[in-house]
């Protein structure tokens, strides 16, 4: 391998890493959007065995989820720091959790949205807890995605200090 063949190896090593970089800096969102897709897969498919009408609730978040996958793969190869559908969609997952919430409360929507689940009050402090949770992380995942947005993150300075060294 000669000097230019090595200089381009090099080249285009430094540059895969910088792209690795810009993706990774979205990774705490893929890893809530995958605990939301799952979730929503697990709530879609309990509700369908236990017959429910109110199977469309997960199902179009499902569909809102996959709208912000197939986002988060395009950034790979198209970076940006202005992830549109992932915000949108976590402002929905935040919002249907507190709808929710509101849900949970009154018996007759609880033993509808989770009829698997036995209509007392451990069952609905429970279902309370994971909405909770839903809703802090879908607010953290907003945070994180505005901090992206206007390159406040620590990844960002983490980048642009190795582009300095490298260059």
């Amino acid at each position: 391998m000669n000097y230019s063949e090595r200089a381009l190896l090099e080249k285009n090593r430094k540059e895969q890493s910088i792209k690795s970089m810009y993706y990774n800096r979205y990774l705490l969102v893929r890893y809530v959007t995958a605990i939301f897709f799952f979730t929503n897969i697990y709530w879609l498919i309990s509700l369908l065995m236990s017959d429910s009408s109110l199977y469309i609730v997960p199902l179009v978040l499902i569909i809102i989820l996959l709208t912000s996958i197939a986002e988060q793969v395009k950034i790979y190869s198209s970076p940006t720091n202005n992830a549109i559908y992932t915000k949108y969609c976590f402002i929905t997952l935040f919002f249907t959790n507190a709808v929710l919430i509101l849900l949970t409360c009154f018996s007759s929507s609880f033993a509808q949205l989770y009829p698997f689940l036995v209509n007392q009050n451990k069952s609905k402090v429970f279902v309370l807890i994971i909405l909770i949770a839903g809703m802090l992380l879908s607010a953290l995942i907003l945070y994180r995605l505005n901090k992206i947005k206007h390159n406040e993150d620590k990844h960002y300075q983490r980048i642009k200090e190795y582009e300095k060294v490298i260059n």
